[in-house]
């Protein structure tokens, strides 16, 4: 039984590989690469279509929690937002997942992986949580009700346990 479980770890490991290797269709990022270059130049995570849309994150194992809570203080000030687009926008990330299987080597660190599904993603609004904390919340911004120190520490969590995103997994339905 310890044997069949083995393998099947194996192999689901090595598809997740395959599959964020593949989908991501030569624009995965480097692990040391900071998160603010990456999303500066063309940003992956501003979609132009509402199209179903699968984001994954690729997670320092230890750093998970923060990157729950990150995400969980960007839901509730986008939730708080008087601007309506903003709230709408904030509505669309509903559905985080953390998938289900211990965590496993990238470089020298061990990484977990967030899903992201998002079901009508915005086309107004990027999914980029620099834009979203220090442009669309107007952390540190006169008259902005997230102080600058309280926007650093969210955007600091996410920073702190990045490793790599796939953004690019848009979906099609299929069948009824």
């Amino acid at each position: 039984m310890e044997r069949v479980k083995s393998f099947a770890t194996k192999w689901v490991l090595g598809f997740l590989a395959v599959v964020l290797i593949v989908g991501s269709s030569g624009r995965v990022v480097a692990r040391s690469t900071p998160m603010t270059d990456f999303l500066q130049d063309q940003d992956p995570l501003a979609f132009t279509s509402s199209q179903p849309v699968i984001i994954a994150w690729q997670i320092k194992a230890d750093k998970g929690k923060d990157f729950e809570e990150a995400w969980a203080g960007i839901k509730a000030l986008t939730g708080k937002s008087e601007n309506a687009e903003l709230k709408a926008f904030g509505e669309s990330i509903t559905q985080i997942y953390k998938v289900d299987m211990p965590p496993f080597k990238v470089a020298d660190n061990e990484a977990v992986v967030y899903l992201f599904r998002i079901d009508a993603p915005s086309t107004t609004h990027s999914y980029n949580p620099v834009k979203i904390i220090y442009t669309y919340l107007g952390a540190g911004v006169e008259g902005s009700k997230l102080s600058r120190a309280d926007g650093d520490a969210i955007y600091n969590k996410i920073q702190a346990g990045y490793l790599q995103i796939n953004p690019l997994w848009k979906l099609i339905k299929v069948g009824g």
